[in-house]
């Protein structure tokens, strides 16, 4: 029998003592990969599933079809539910975003912070870990729903990071994100109602009413047009990538000026699309007015992130509109 101090039982309390501090340090690693995407991707993608779920069950049936025998506590009891399932298919394009040589010397001048620059993982620890975590994301939206975008932002993820499609156009770098933009969107939304949606082509023949259908090509416009906010203040890190980015392809004033002529048009199209009223348009104009203005304006890295800030909110102001007109009618 083994004394209390043996060298095996020694070993073991320090394989337990390893194990205790490697789960914290990983679970921080992990939390740098899309710590940046947090106020982008997770609370706004998710706001727009629950808010869209949210409006459908306010409105009852609509071309969708989807919202039926669903009520207002489902949804918000699934939030969480939500929540993981953008975030667990964030995560892998994350990190295969961020795990090459050249995302690492990029992230070494916009974001040291991250997990990658700081040599908290090997690169082939990330690529290991990024092949499981596609597979959790699969397995999760195949038992959980959403699965038809979650396949989508794999295929988007291989285009945006293996096939250079971030690097070889600023255009199709927008159009990626735009695309992207709307499947979490829709897989947020599928997860939010518990059900898979139904898309009818007819509802965008119908040029008087407003439709999810639309809509989504409307948000995947937005992005496209507008998106570029958010590379205004990684020029440096892009161009020592070598990325494409609007402002370096197609130079800083025309990236700017794009912003300040989409971003108006927006904000005074989308409270109309939607037909919500006063309240649509002093929700989201003005924050539509601040990003142009600021994008004009104000050029400091500093400043141009405060604006990307504000391009976020807008977002999210964006994604209240069909609650509003829903509640309105």
């Amino acid at each position: 029998m083994a004394s209390k101090n043996s060298p095996g039982s020694m070993l073991s309390v320090t394989s337990a003592q390893q194990m205790f501090h490697a789960v914290p340090y990983h679970a921080y690693s992990i939390w740098l990969f899309t710590f940046s995407d947090l106020k982008t991707i997770v609370f706004p993608e998710t706001l727009f599933g629950l808010l869209t779920a949210l409006s459908q069950t306010a409105a009852g049936p609509t071309a969708t079809g989807s919202a039926a025998g669903i009520t207002k506590l489902d949804i918000i009891q699934r939030s969480p539910l939500v929540l993981l399932w953008v975030w667990i298919n964030l995560l892998p394009f994350a990190i295969n975003n961020q795990r090459r040589p050249e995302a690492i010397a990029e992230d070494a001048i916009n974001k040291p912070w991250r997990t990658m620059p700081t040599g908290r993982w090997s690169q082939t620890q990330a690529k290991n870990i990024m092949a499981f975590l596609y597979v959790v994301a699969v397995v999760f939206s195949w038992r959980m729903g959403g699965l038809r975008s979650s396949l989508a932002l794999i295929g988007l993820g291989f285009w945006y990071n293996d096939g250079g499609g971030a690097d070889v156009h600023a255009l199709v770098r927008n159009l990626i994100n735009a695309l992207g933009f709307t499947s979490f969107g829709t897989g947020a939304l599928e997860m939010a109602l518990n059900r898979r949606m139904r898309f009818e082509p007819a509802a965008l023949m119908d040029m008087g009413t407003p439709s999810l259908e639309k809509w989504l090509i409307v948000v995947a416009a937005i992005v496209f047009t507008t998106v570029h906010t958010q590379d205004m203040y990684d020029q440096e890190g892009d161009a020592q990538r070598g990325r494409l980015t609007v402002p370096l392809q197609m130079g800083e004033t025309t990236a700017r000026w794009a912003i300040g002529v989409f971003m108006p048009c927006w904000g005074l199209f989308c409270p109309y699309f939607w037909q919500c009223g006063w309240l649509g348009y002093a929700l989201t104009t003005p924050l539509a007015a601040a990003v142009a203005y600021r994008s004009l304006a104000f050029r400091t890295v500093e400043e141009d992130k405060t604006t990307f800030r504000i391009w976020n909110a807008w977002m999210v102001g964006l994604y209240v509109l069909p609650l509003i007109q829903a509640l309105s009618r």
